[in-house]
């Protein structure tokens, strides 16, 4: 007995909005009433992968195929109006008239959430966002990624954006004119998730200002290069940050990053790292990447303030800068776990600290004789001074409980038998060994 098919039209409705598009309309088979339901669906996600090719239709490509499938649905597509449209595929010159109907299409104030997932065989034209995706009022999840443009249309003086509902943003390798972006922004009243990954602007040189009261999420990874002129972060609900600039800008104000608890900063100007940390006052959780280690070593000690409330400290290095390493101990008084990576390119890039040499600390970092329990090393490969570093953190790591070692097997060289050997203060430490995997 066919139950399902007594259930009210809500329910039903409910049920084929946790499908894929695709598998909801394979239900059309089944009655009217289901091809009914699904020109009805509110909840739409398509994926060219779900369009595998058939030897059936030699003669028209498997991503055609799967364009035409979502004009078709769109086209015949009926009241109650569109909430969810998730669009994931590869796209060339031909369709992108196609995909800008598509959001036209879909856009409307009872959009709530517009995913767009796009990949280009070839340079030149991106397909551009309409202006009304910028005045759904009641969207509240926008994703944008790969050869998108955010430019006024030229038909559109004036632009009205409004997106009181945002709540989360995110936008990678996306294109802006100039002061786009910012002006986008100042409409995101609610914003709490922003994920800004190689945003470039098109022409001139801009400053970019991220300043929400309730933003609680912010990733910024930069492209910008010298284009960036002013970057100010000012956002005092943040709890989690991740900025990583692999180009540099000009100038950097931070304020109000006294509530993160978990950053990741990957800067390569000392100052502009500096700035970072003397903020994140209460950060639990601190991971600092590769360009930071070719800066931060340099910088006087009294310099780099003390992080109070750090519990986890991951450092990714070039090489086994063991001063740089213990002066970060003696900055975090509360650290349980420490976590040392190699960078993965570390075998053809020099010290870029060639002068540093080990100096036995003249007193034992407060988290090492109370609080630091592990010490994971990833990717290790031996330098000139680490055996005396391993040596120090054994003979004062009092509640040290694990030193866990990944090792090139194949340059370890009698490295984990004579580590094995060395005294340690803490007796429930225990000494762990595991082969870096072979490319």
């Amino acid at each position: 007995m066919d139950r399902i098919s007594d259930l009210p039209d809500c329910i039903l409705l409910h049920i084929l909005s946790f499908l894929p598009t695709k598998t909801a309309f394979l239900t059309t088979v089944l009655s009217r009433r289901w091809t009914h339901l699904c020109h009805h669906l509110q909840h739409l996600h398509f994926e060219q992968n779900q369009f595998p090719y058939r030897n059936t239709w030699p003669d028209v490509s498997t991503k055609k195929r799967f364009l035409a499938t979502v004009n078709w649905i769109l086209s015949r597509h009926k009241a109650p109006p569109i909430r969810t449209f998730r669009l994931t595929c590869d796209l060339n010159h031909s369709d992108e008239y196609t995909v800008e109907w598509f959001i036209r299409k879909v856009s409307g104030p009872n959009l709530e959430e517009l995913n767009l997932h796009l990949s280009f065989c070839c340079s030149g034209p991106k397909v551009a966002i309409p202006n009304g995706v910028f005045s759904c009022t009641s969207l509240v999840t926008l994703r944008l990624k790969g050869g998108l443009i955010i430019t006024p249309s030229p038909s559109a003086p004036s632009c009205g954006y409004d997106l009181p509902s945002l709540k989360t943003l995110q936008l990678y390798n996306v294109k802006t004119s100039d002061g786009k972006l910012e002006e986008i922004l100042s409409h995101c009243t609610a914003l709490e998730t922003l994920i800004l990954d190689s945003v470039c602007p098109y022409f001139f040189e801009v400053q970019l200002s991220i300043c929400f009261p309730s933003l609680k999420s912010l990733h910024f990874k930069s492209h910008f290069g010298e284009t960036l002129r002013l970057l100010v972060i000012d956002t005092p609900s943040l709890k989690r940050l991740d900025i990583q600039v692999v180009s540099g800008f000009r100038e950097i104000r931070v304020r109000n990053l006294h509530n993160v608890e978990e950053a990741s900063i990957d800067i390569h100007k000392q100052s502009f790292v500096l700035e970072f940390l003397v903020e994140l006052c209460r950060i639990r959780i601190l991971e600092l990447g590769s360009s930071v280690f070719d800066c931060l070593p340099e910088a006087p000690q009294h310099s780099i303030p003390e992080l109070t409330c750090l519990q986890r400290l991951e450092l990714t290095v070039r090489c086994f800068d063991t001063r740089y390493i213990m002066d970060m101990l003696h900055k975090c008084p509360m650290l349980k776990l420490l976590a040392i990576g190699f960078n993965a390119l570390q075998y053809i890039i020099l010290d870029p600290h060639p002068s540093r040499k080990w100096e036995h600390p003249v007193r034992v970092p407060t988290c090492l004789a109370s609080h630091l329990q592990v010490i994971k090393i990833k990717r290790y490969v031996e330098s000139r001074d680490d055996r005396d570093f391993f040596a120090y953190v054994l003979q004062h790591g009092l509640v040290l409980e694990s030193l866990d070692i990944q090792v090139d097997r194949s340059r370890a060289k009698g490295f984990p038998e004579e580590l094995s050997l060395l005294p340690r203060s803490s007796k429930a430490c225990q000494i762990n060994f595991c082969w870096i995997p072979k490319s």
